[in-house]
């Protein structure tokens, strides 16, 4: 009965035509070079409507035509998409022990995000079994302007900073930075840094000190963090945990084939 609910709801949400097209993608990424009638046989779909929907994948750079123009194949977005996904997947094999290691020692969440656009999303977490403590949730959203996700704004390129800077910034609390040159002040002082501290800028009781991680050729790829009460982390030791979350990041880092001459 729950099965069934659950299939019911998954498709009254479905797309079709995306729904479709991705079948389209699946059918050219299983065997490559066929044309539009075959394509549209496998799939089940008619002719004409095979053919819209591929030339949109064509458009969008998710499929090519082959050599001889009769045939579709996987086109360079498909390429960047699969090597995006398998370096995501590498990320968190490699960062799922590094994050558990750093929680036991230091006995508060720990989590790692990567960049999706304008926002960083939590992938992978690391819990201690306590009442009080930071709910870390995989999937988790949160734009590149506050909290751990700075990280990324500090370490993209020029154009792509200044385009979200003159964007609306969203503010969560009193602490929230939202004025562009404090915040280029900021991320000019993080990029310089092996790690950083934001007190309260998402939730008012809670800090979180965060590391970058990099990948060859020194491309940042996620940001490492833990976050705790603020009462639990007395100021004498930010110092401390920060050179910890810092080297758990370089560990990654270092694992992914990123080489720093700060790296111990």
């Amino acid at each position: 009965m729950i099965e069934d609910m659950t299939v019911q709801v998954e498709t009254r949400y479905t797309v079709d035509s995306v729904d479709r097209a991705i079948s389209l993608l699946q059918t050219v990424a299983g065997e490559a070079d066929l044309g539009v009638s075959e394509i549209a046989r496998r799939s089940g779909d008619s002719k004409a409507r095979a053919f819209r929907l591929l030339q949109t994948l064509v458009r969008r750079g998710l499929l090519a035509r082959s050599t001889d123009g009769k045939g579709y194949r996987l086109g360079l977005a498909a390429l960047m998409l699969g090597h995006a996904a398998s370096e995501q997947m590498d990320l968190i094999r490699i960062a799922t022990p590094v994050l558990e290691e750093l929680g036991r020692e230091i006995g508060e969440t720990t989590q790692l995000r990567i960049r999706d656009d304008h926002e960083s999303l939590c992938v992978a977490k690391w819990e201690p079994k306590r009442d009080l403590r930071v709910n870390a949730i995989v999937g988790r959203r949160r734009p590149l302007h506050a909290g751990s996700s700075k990280a990324f704004l500090a370490h993209i390129e020029d154009d792509e900073r200044e385009a979200i800077l003159a964007s609306p910034l969203k503010r969560f609390t009193k602490k929230t930075v939202t004025d562009p040159q404090l915040l280029r002040t900021g991320l000019e002082q993080i990029r310089k840094s092996k790690f950083f501290v934001s007190h309260g800028e998402i939730n008012d009781d809670l800090i979180s000190i965060t590391a970058p991680v990099f990948a060859s050729p020194g491309k940042i790829v996620a940001a490492l963090n833990i976050a705790a009460p603020e009462n639990r982390v007395p100021e004498e030791r930010i110092c401390e945990l920060g050179e910890m979350v810092a080297k758990a990041a370089q560990r990654i880092s270092a694992a992914l084939g990123f080489r720093s001459p700060v790296m111990k």
